[in-house]
């Protein structure tokens, strides 16, 4: 007798510019911080997506670069254009006061998840922030980079530096994090988006040991809440990411390993992932097929299904939907 397992699904930025509904908020929204600081209209961007689609996961609606604004840093965020930061070189160029005053200026994301815990029902509520590296690119380049030319420069040339300011970021992040748990998250995610840019011995340093001390004290504080990594690009890397921070789920872009998905089902790690966003772009019979090839080469495995990035602005909503109906109709034994 066949058993039917469900595979759980949802997708990064599945509340997010492609939804006509979040289109209308953010046009009477301008301040894209403003709203992420708003409980009401946070909330009801997070839980948006579940009104349309069959999705196991609510994802909290904020954005990595709100600890750069809590370390005393300038966020903006500028039309057709993304985030812009005033860049910084050293610890001295944040106004960081002290750990408790950083997180009050950004307390209002726990009211927001609060709000969700109440209406999340059977769904499972993910929380998250960016990892340490990458959200130390964007402070040291002062925004989104083609070529990330200040950030390799600085980590070789100011280590001791880089390192110190890693630091500060881990701290309030895990703090952050902690928060959103006693919130009501149930699940945590830290984006380490920019894991690849790195070599061995700065992935080590800069990738490996932040998000061990992460994954460490969430472990330690909260033995319930389910850890999810996604160190975005580590190609050879992901290996040894997986054999070194402590998560339950990894989750995948397009290129890693070929041992890794037997690897990881023998650690017990779940994978998370992991179709390209640009497939949802496409039209006809591509989009199922894709989708179909995923669930293939993950059915060995416990399986998130999700994309290798966010969903796109530019994505039909129908396509969600087919993407959707075909991992429903999935069925592994």
């Amino acid at each position: 007798m066949k058993t039917v397992n469900k595979i759980p699904i949802w997708f990064m930025r599945q509340a997010g510019r492609y939804l006509p509904e979040y289109m209308k908020i953010r046009s009477k929204n301008p301040d894209f911080l403003k709203l992420c600081f708003n409980p009401e209209l946070a909330s009801e961007i997070s839980l948006q997506p579940l009104k349309r689609f069959d999705l196991d996961f609510i994802i909290l609606f904020s954005d990595i670069l709100v600890i750069p604004h809590a370390l005393g840093q300038e966020v903006k965020f500028l039309k057709n254009h993304g985030p812009l930061l005033n860049c910084i070189s050293s610890k001295k160029d944040l106004n960081y006061m002290s750990l408790n005053k950083s997180l009050d200026k950004i307390s209002n994301t726990f009211e927001t998840i609060k709000i969700l815990n109440a209406k999340k029902s059977t769904k499972n509520l993910i929380g998250f922030c960016g990892g340490p590296f990458t959200v130390l690119n964007y402070m040291i380049e002062g925004g989104t980079s083609k070529t990330h030319s200040k950030i390799k420069t600085f980590i070789k040339k100011k280590k001791e530096e880089a390192a110190d300011i890693i630091k500060i970021i881990t701290e309030i992040s895990i703090e952050y994090l902690k928060k959103q748990i006693q919130s009501g998250a149930n699940y945590i995610q830290v984006f380490e988006s920019w894991a690849g840019l790195l070599d061995r011995e700065e992935y080590i340093d800069f990738i490996i040991k932040p998000n061990q001390q992460i994954s460490g004290e969430i472990r330690g504080f909260s033995k319930h809440t389910k850890i999810i990594h996604f160190p975005r690009g580590s190609r050879n890397n992901y290996k040894i990411f997986a054999e070194e921070v402590n998560c339950d789920v990894l989750s995948l872009d397009q290129t890693y390993p070929k041992e890794l998905p037997t690897f990881l089902r023998e650690k017990g790690i779940t994978v998370q992932g992991n179709l390209d966003p640009q497939e949802l772009i496409k039209e006809g019979e591509q989009i199922e097929k894709k989708t179909k090839e995923v669930l293939e080469k993950f059915k060995k495995n416990n399986h998130i299904f999700n994309l290798s990035h966010g969903i796109l602005p530019e994505t039909k909503i129908s396509n969600i939907a087919k993407v959707i109906k075909v991992v429903r109709a999935y069925e592994t034994s």
